[in-house]
């Protein structure tokens, strides 16, 4: 019988110690302050051709943590979508970035937008765009 009671005690503790622990999923998440995105290179303005090796470099800051940055380059004019990637920052509060896109199927002047895009932990998103025009 003392074992039963014993076992009964125990059921009893371990239920209300398991139902009591705090939650942290009903937290809203904390003040966001936004991504701080530099883009170094490339240089707005300039005219990339064909063949060209365009490396979109920068910088993002974020107090959240970093998880994702995206990179897309697009047509002003049209709208397509002329390069896209997306890349897993693993987290962390500052992320270096550096995407490669070879140049290739202008057949005119065009102008383009780079548009790097970061989401933090919160799956808050900041962008940053620069203009560029590619060329044949």
């Amino acid at each position: 019988m003392a074992r039963f009671r014993f076992f009964m005690l125990f059921i009893f503790v371990s239920f209300f110690s398991l139902n009591c622990s705090k939650s942290n999923n009903n937290n809203p998440p904390p003040a966001d302050t936004p991504s701080n995105i530099q883009i170094d290179f490339p240089n707005t303005g300039v005219i990339y051709t064909n063949g060209f090796n365009l490396v979109v470099s920068g910088t993002i800051i974020d107090n959240n943590t970093v998880t994702t940055a995206k990179v897309e380059i697009k047509n002003k004019t049209t709208g397509a979508i002329l390069y896209q990637q997306t890349t897993s920052a693993g987290n962390i509060a500052l992320y270096r970035f550096s995407w490669s896109w070879i140049v290739a199927g202008i057949t005119a002047p065009t102008p383009a937008t780079v548009k790097v895009t970061s989401t933090d932990f919160y799956n808050y998103q900041v962008s940053r765009e620069i203009d560029i025009t590619l060329d044949n």
